[in-house]
C-alpha cells in the first residue's frame, strides 16, 4: 500500500524527536551566529545606526529570494532542500575570519555580506520549516509542538549565550579574537542541526505551480479576510520584533555596557522567550490565540512606552528587567501568530504560501530597519521630547521605541478582528490568564492528560468539578460531549456536587440520550438543579416516556428531588410495583421518601415477600427503609452484613442483648433466642406484633404507616417468610417499640 506525503502518528512522533534535538544544537549555532554578536562586531568596526537598523532587519529580508525556492527546487524532497540550507548557512560563515584582516567600512561591508547570505540560507530553511512544522503535529497539538520546539530553542541557548558572556569577560578574548572565535564555534555547532534536520521523517516535495507567482498567492490571500488578517498579524509583529532587536545596540551604544553585559543581556532575554513560549504551551491550544495576542499586545504597549520614557542614567539592571517583560510579550505574539498562520496554510503549496508571506516581511522588515536607523540618528531630537516633573525624560531611541507602539497598537487593532474558530473571548481568556482558579484549572487539566491513575484522576476531577472558572468549564464540556471518556462518570458527579448554571444544556442533553452510558448519573446529577423548570420538564418526559425501566426511576428520584410534592405521587407508585431490578426499587423508595410526606407507602414494607423477591432483594429494600428513620445502633445493614457473613449464632446474642433496653425483650429474651435459633417464625411474628399493639404511634404519620405496613404481615402466610424478613420485622418492631411517645 503507497503512503501519502502525509505522515503517520509514528513518523510524527518521530519527527517531533528530531526536531527537538535539532533545535538544540540550533540554539547553541544561533546564538553564537545571529545578530548579538554581529551587532558587536558591526560597533567594533564603527558602523552607524543605518548599518545597526539593517543588522536587525536582515535575518528577514533575505526573504526576498524565496520566491525562486519553488522554482530552483521543484520536486525536491523539502526535508533534504531545508537540512542542506542549514548546512550551507553554517559553511557561509567561515568567512568572518576575512575580518582578521580588515578595518573600517571595508570590515562592516564584509561583515554584512556575509551575514546576509547567512540569512539567505537560513530564511530558505524557515520558509520550508513552517511546512515541516505542520507535517509533524496536529491540529490539537500544535501550539504545543511549537512552544516545545521554542523552549528546545531557547534552553541551549541561554546555557551558550552565559558561557559566552564568561568567555568576552575575559580581557584576551573580549576583542575581535573571541567575537570571531565564537562566530566558528557557532559554524561547526550548525552542522550538528542540519544532521538532525535531515532525521525528519517527510515524503513531502516543493511544489511549483505554473503560473503561481509570489504576487498571485498574496492576491489570492488578501481576497480571503480569515487570511488576510492572519498574515497582516504576522507581518507587524515581526516589525516590532526588529525594531525590539534594536535594544542590544542601544545598550552597547546609549548605555556603554561592555560586550558580555549584552551578551548576558540577550539571556534574559531568552529566559524571557521560555516563559512565552510556558505559557503558548499551556494556553493557546485551549484559549486560542487570538485573545492572547490581543492582551499580550496591550501589555507591550505599556513597556514599549516605558522604553521611550527610561532615561540611560537609570540602573542597567532596570534596563534587563524591562528587556525581559517586553519581549516576553513580544515572544509570545510570535509564537501565537505563527501558530495561527500554521492553522490556514495551504498543504499543497505550503512553500509557494510561506515564499510570499516571508518575501512581505523581507519587505517590511527592509523599511522598519531603515525607519528605525533613521529615528535612532535622531536622537537629540528623541532626548528632549518629553519632559516630566521639569526634566527630560527618554533617551536617544526614544522616537524608535514610539515607532514600535504605534505598530503594537495596530497589531493589537487587527487581533480584536481577527476570527479564530473555538477561540475564547478577549475578556474570557483574560479570566482564565489573570486569576488564580484559570491558572489552577489549567494546572489541573495538564496533570489530567499525563495521569494515568485512576485514584488521582477521580481527584483531579473533583477539583476541577469544585473549580468555577471558564476554562475548568469548558473542559468539563468537551468531556460530557465525548461518547467515550474515562472522566466521563465523574465530570457528570462533579456537576451534582458543584452545580454549574452554565454546564446545565449540556448535562439535560446527556440524560436525554437513551444510549448514553452515563445517563443514569446525569439524570441524578440534574437533581442539584432544584430551581431550573428545564430540569422538571425534563424529568417528566423521562419518567413517562423514558426508554428504559431505569431511567424512568431514576428520573422519579431526580423529580422527588426538585419538587417534593405528591402531585407525581400516583404515577411513582404505579411504575414502582412493576420494578424488577433493585436499584430501580431504591430509586422509587428515595422518591417516595421525598413526595409522601406521610409516608403511606411504609404500609408495603413487606411487598417483596409477596412478589417473591430474592433474600438480597428483601436485604437491600429493608436496610434501605431503615436508612430513612436513623434509628441509630446496631444498624440492619450491619446485622445483615454478619449474616450474610456466616455469624449466625455470633451476631444475634449481641443484638438481642443490646435490644434488651426494650422492656418486653428484656423479659422475653430467652425466648426470643430460642425462637430465632429454631426458625419459629409464626412465633416471633406474634412477638413482634404484639410490641407493635402496645405501641402507640400517631403522632408520626412515617411512624404509623410503617406499623401499619408490618402489622399486615398478621395476614400473610408465615411459610413465605424466612431469617431475612423475621430480623427485619424484629428490628422494626425494637425501633418502634423505642419510639413511642412517652
Amino acid at each position: 500500500m503507497s503512503k501519502t506525503k502525509y505522515l503517520s502518528e509514528t513518523e510524527k512522533q518521530l519527527g517531533r524527536k528530531h526536531m527537538y534535538q535539532q533545535e538544540v544544537y540550533n540554539g547553541i549555532a544561533y546564538s553564537l551566529l545571529g545578530d548579538t554578536l554581529v551587532y558587536l562586531l558591526a560597533i567594533y568596526f564603527g558602523a552607524g545606526n543605518l548599518a545597526l537598523g539593517y543588522i536587525a532587519s536582515s535575518s528577514y529580508i533575505a526573504g526576498v529570494v524565496l520566491p525562486f525556492v519553488s522554482i530552483i527546487f521543484k520536486g525536491k524532497n523539502q526535508v533534504k532542500v531545508q537540512s542542506a540550507a542549514w548546512l550551507i548557512r553554517g559553511v557561509v560563515c567561515f568567512g568572518y575570519i576575512g575580518l582578521f584582516f580588515m578595518t573600517g567600512n571595508a570590515a562592516v561591508l564584509l561583515l554584512l555580506g556575509i551575514y546576509t547570505t547567512f540569512n539567505i540560507f537560513r530564511m530558505i530553511g524557515i520558509a520550508l520549516n513552517d511546512f515541516t512544522m505542520k507535517s509533524i503535529s496536529s491540529v490539537s497539538n500544535r501550539g504545543k509542538v511549537v512552544a516545545n520546539v521554542n523552549v528546545a530553542y531557547q534552553s541551549s541557548s541561554m546555557v551558550v549565550r552565559c558561557i559566552t558572556a564568561l568567555v568576552l569577560g575575559i580581557q584576551q578574548f573580549s576583542g575581535l579574537v573571541g567575537l570571531i572565535g565564537l562566530q566558528l564555534i557557532g559554524a561547526f555547532m550548525n552542522f550538528f542541526a542540519a544532521y538532525e534536520m535531515s532525521l525528519v521523517p517527510s515524503r513531502s516535495t516543493i511544489i511549483h505551480k505554473k503560473g503561481s507567482t509570489v504576487f498571485t498567492i498574496f492576491k489570492d490571500a488578501m481576497r480571503q479576510s480569515f487570511l488576510s488578517r492572519r498574515l497582516l498579524l504576522r507581518w507587524i509583529a515581526t516589525a516590532v520584533a526588529v525594531i525590539f532587536g534594536l535594544t542590544v545596540p542601544f545598550l552597547r551604544i546609549e548605555l556603554g555596557l561592555s560586550s558580555s553585559m549584552v551578551v548576558l543581556y540577550s539571556v534574559v532575554l531568552g529566559l524571557a522567550m521560555v516563559a512565552a513560549s510556558y505559557i503558548s504551551r499551556q494556553f493557546s491550544d485551549r484559549l486560542g490565540s487570538r485573545p492572547l495576542v490581543f492582551i499580550s499586545s496591550l501589555f507591550s504597549l505599556f513597556f514599549f512606552l516605558l522604553w521611550a520614557l527610561i532615561t540611560p542614567e537609570v540602573a542597567p539592571v532596570w534596563f534587563f528587567i524591562l528587556g525581559f517583560f517586553t519581549y516576553f510579550f513580544v515572544g509570545l505574539i510570535a509564537l501565537l501568530v505563527f501558530r495561527l498562520v500554521q492553522q490556514v496554510m495551504p498543504d499543497d503549496d505550503a512553500v509557494g504560501f510561506n515564499s510570499m508571506a516571508n518575501f512581505v516581511i523581507a519587505i517590511i522588515a527592509f523599511l522598519v530597519g531603515i525607519i528605525s536607523g533613521l529615528l535612532a540618528d535622531n536622537g537629540d531630537v528623541a532626548r528632549s521630547l518629553f519632559i516630566l516633573d521639569g526634566k527630560a525624560a527618554g533617551n536617544g531611541y526614544t522616537l524608535v521605541f514610539l515607532f514600535a507602539m504605534a505598530l503594537t497598537a495596530i497589531e493589537a487593532l487587527v487581533a480584536a478582528r481577527l476570527q479564530e474558530v473555538g477561540a475564547y473571548s478577549s475578556q474570557a481568556a483574560a479570566a482564565v490568564v489573570f486569576s488564580m482558579h484559570g491558572l489552577k484549572a489549567v494546572s489541573m487539566i495538564e496533570k489530567l492528560e499525563k495521569t494515568t491513575d485512576p485514584a488521582k484522576r477521580r481527584f483531579l476531577m473533583h477539583s476541577l468539578g469544585s473549580n468555577y472558572n471558564n476554562m475548568a468549564t469548558s473542559e468539563i464540556r468537551s468531556i460530557l460531549a465525548s461518547p467515550f471518556s474515562s472522566d466521563k462518570i465523574e465530570a457528570v458527579r462533579a456537576l451534582a456536587d458543584r452545580p454549574r448554571k452554565a454546564l446545565l444544556d449540556d448535562l439535560i442533553k446527556v440524560a436525554r440520550d437513551d444510549d448514553s452510558y452515563v445517563q443514569l448519573d446525569a439524570i441524578a446529577a440534574l437533581g442539584s438543579y432544584k430551581k431550573d423548570p428545564k430540569v422538571k420538564e425534563v424529568m417528566l418526559t423521562l419518567l413517562k416516556h423514558g426508554r428504559w425501566s431505569s431511567v424512568r426511576s431514576m428520573a422519579s428520584k431526580t423529580l422527588a428531588r426538585i419538587t417534593e410534592n405528591t402531585e407525581y405521587l400516583p404515577l411513582v407508585n404505579e411504575l414502582s410495583h412493576s420494578a424488577k431490578h433493585i436499584d430501580e426499587i431504591i430509586d422509587y423508595l428515595i422518591a417516595k421518601r421525598h413526595m409522601d410526606k406521610e409516608g403511606t407507602f411504609y404500609q408495603e414494607f413487606f411487598i417483596s415477600v409477596e412478589q417473591g423477591r430474592s433474600a438480597t432483594f428483601r436485604q437491600t429494600r429493608y436496610a434501605v427503609i431503615a436508612s430513612f428513620f436513623k434509628f441509630g445502633s446496631p444498624r440492619l445493614s450491619s446485622l445483615y452484613e454478619q449474616l450474610n457473613s456466616g455469624n449466625i449464632k455470633g451476631f444475634f446474642p449481641s443484638f438481642l442483648s443490646e435490644a434488651r433496653d426494650l422492656n418486653q425483650i428484656d423479659q422475653h429474651y430467652d425466648e426470643v433466642l430460642f425462637m430465632f435459633y429454631n426458625q419459629k417464625w409464626a412465633d416471633l411474628r406474634d412477638f413482634c406484633l404484639n410490641i407493635l399493639d402496645e405501641s402507640d404511634l400517631s403522632f408520626d404519620p412515617c411512624l404509623d404507616n410503617l406499623k401499619i405496613g408490618i402489622m399486615k404481615s398478621r395476614e400473610m402466610d408465615i411459610d413465605r417468610f424466612d431469617i431475612q424478613d423475621a430480623l427485619a420485622g424484629l428490628y422494626f418492631c425494637y425501633s418502634l417499640g423505642k419510639n413511642i411517645k412517652i
